[in-house]
């Protein structure tokens, strides 16, 4: 059997504390209307006490659990949940068994309810999510429990304890083996989930890891939401990177919640081979987090240790804490990049874009983003850059300068609800309209939660912003994607437009965005417009707008002010 740590509380230790019900939205009505459905739950538990009749601890506790339906509320039966729940996991079940085992049960009562017609009445769907959130409720009340019996913290979780400890072991006994460090790279999909959906993804995520792996391999809890595996027994390294893309690949149909809702999980996992990677466990598991840390990084499901992440890992963390100080002591700031009318010449526009230097050196914004979105102060740095853009707006138009500014948005922005709102009340602080600002955001912002983002998206074009989609044809471009939609301009990525000269396809892709994006009444902005041969190219394919070093590289706002007079006067 999967082995599940961290390991179990002993059951002489037994803790009861009442179920919270209404936490998982279970009134008194629910409760009588749970009870009329004992005969279906008994149903569903019948074969499995059957099956039980070898294995004393399990048949008590699956009697105990057939009165489920009955005894929620009941006192007395809480605690006969709670003591049988332990007797099991300290004989060795492991919880995400245990889990696995409840879920089963649940999905036969949904079929014997809901049946295979394809009309079922309001009153039985409501019957059955009172009967998942019923099963949710008992279930993750004896889990926290446990883990509050564990003394479980953020900082060491007894899990990651154990793991060590079972690393050491294998590399005393010079075994093959692999080490698996997992967590879901798509955090931002959870934002919008109710309270009770949230606290049971974790173990969602580990009963779903657990039913990939061998009856050998174990998993345990690390850290900030995050599943060690243990793979023994191996025969070759290979095995490793196997073991870690069937995982990622059963993640691929969205993850069914016991709420019925369903969420997309993606995964990063960092994969290494003992003892190639390592010569002790603490490095063994450093690794595997920088294998994953490489695997978020890089946007891929699985990636191997390699020996150069630790520099590059620790290059990093130096940046951290000078980041943050330049954060909150507002020292980052925003260049503007032109953007420029290619029949007349005008600039129209300017790209707001961010500049940090450390010691004297400029940091590649994406590695500032980065660090920024990684380490939680996206809301932090979000908040700046619309205030910024505004001041930016507001001290152009004293100098005369009536252009719209742009600047990009994360994934994590589109899906953050309170956007809209502090984007509405910056402009009224500075009086400014919506319509100066163009907000540009990437093909994969959309792609974690299509529903929430295209909501937030109206709510901005509600306050007369303008929407670009940035780097198109980069990502997941397709016409029924796109015609979806509503923005209003498309970024035509500078990767094309710089190849062009040299490439044919490259020029027939401008075109074809070019194309689709008049079709579609949007406006087409060329990047990485860098010399004349490009200005006429984008021109005669009718691009309308420009951007790129030709016409201006980024520039700090005086500068900017400077050029802009040098180039049209005052305005």
């Amino acid at each position: 059997m999967t082995t599940f740590s961290p390991d179990p509380p002993s059951p002489q230790d037994h803790q009861v504390s009442e179920l919270d019900l209404a936490a998982f939205a279970l009134s008194e009505d629910d409760l009588s209307s749970l009870r009329g459905l004992s005969g279906i739950w008994r149903g569903a538990l019948a074969p499995h006490l059957a099956a039980a009749e070898g294995d004393l601890a399990l048949l008590e506790f699956l009697v105990i659990a057939e009165r489920l339906p009955l005894a929620l509320a009941d006192a007395g039966w809480q605690r006969e949940w709670v003591v049988g729940w332990q007797t099991l996991t300290s004989r060795g079940y492991a919880q995400a068994d245990i889990f696995r085992l409840f879920f089963t049960m649940v999905a036969q009562c949904e079929k014997e309810l809901l049946g295979d017609s394809g009309s079922v009445s309001r009153v039985i769907i409501n019957l059955f999510t009172c009967l998942r959130r019923a099963v949710l409720a008992a279930i993750m009340s004896v889990i926290d429990l446990s883990s509050m019996a564990r003394g479980e913290s953020e900082d060491a979780l007894p899990g990651e304890l154990i793991a060590l400890r079972n690393v050491r072991e294998r590399l005393l006994a010079g075994e093959l083996f692999g080490l698996l460090s997992i967590s879901a790279s798509n955090r931002e999909a959870f934002t919008s989930l109710p309270a009770v959906d949230l606290q049971q993804i974790p173990y969602l995520l580990a009963e779903h890891i657990a039913a990939c792996l061998r009856p050998e391999d174990q998993i345990f809890s690390g850290r900030d939401n995050e599943w060690l595996v243990l793979l023994n027994g191996l025969q070759t390294p290979a095995q490793v990177m196997l073991a870690a893309t069937q995982i990622s690949r059963s993640f691929e149909p969205p993850l069914l919640l016991l709420s019925g809702r369903r969420v997309p999980m993606h995964t990063a996992i960092g994969c290494v081979a003992l003892p190639e990677h390592a010569e002790d466990a603490e490095n063994a598991l450093k690794a595997a987090r920088l294998a994953r840390w490489q695997a978020r990084r890089e946007r891929q499901a699985c990636a191997w240790y390699e020996p150069h992440l630790g520099e590059r890992w620790q290059q990093r963390e130096q940046l951290l804490v000078p980041l943050q100080e330049a954060l909150t002591q507002d020292r980052l700031t925003l260049y503007l990049q032109p953007q420029v009318d290619l029949t007349d010449g005008r600039c129209i526009d300017a790209e707001l874009l961010l500049r940090w230097q450390h010691d004297g050196q400029f940091v590649p914004p994406a590695k500032s983003i980065e660090l920024i979105e990684s380490n939680g102060w996206r809301t932090q740095y979000t908040d700046w850059l619309v205030r910024t853009a505004l001041r930016t707006l507001s001290e152009l138009d004293a100098a005369g300068i009536g252009i719209g500014l742009s600047f990009n948005l994360t994934a994590a922005d589109m899906l953050d609800a309170d956007l809209p709102e502090l984007l509405a009340q910056c402009l009224t602080t500075w009086r400014l309209p919506g319509s100066r600002l163009t907000l540009e955001l990437t093909e994969s912002a959309l792609l974690h939660n299509r529903t929430l983002a295209l909501a937030n998206m109206e709510r901005l074009r509600a306050l007369g912003c303008r929407l670009a989609l940035d780097d198109f044809g980069t990502g997941y471009s397709s016409l029924s994607y796109l015609v979806t939609l509503p923005v209003q301009e498309i970024k035509i990525d500078r990767s094309f437009v710089i190849a062009m000269e040299q490439s044919a396809d490259a020029r027939r892709v401008v075109r074809t965005i070019v194309d689709l994006a008049s079709d579609l009444g949007m406006l087409p902005i060329a990047e990485g417009v860098e010399n004349d041969a490009a200005h006429a190219a984008v021109s005669a394919l009718g691009c309308q707008v420009g951007q790129g070093y030709l016409y201006g590289k980024p520039m700090p706002l005086a500068q900017f002010i400077a050029w802009y007079r040098e180039r049209y006067g005052n305005g």
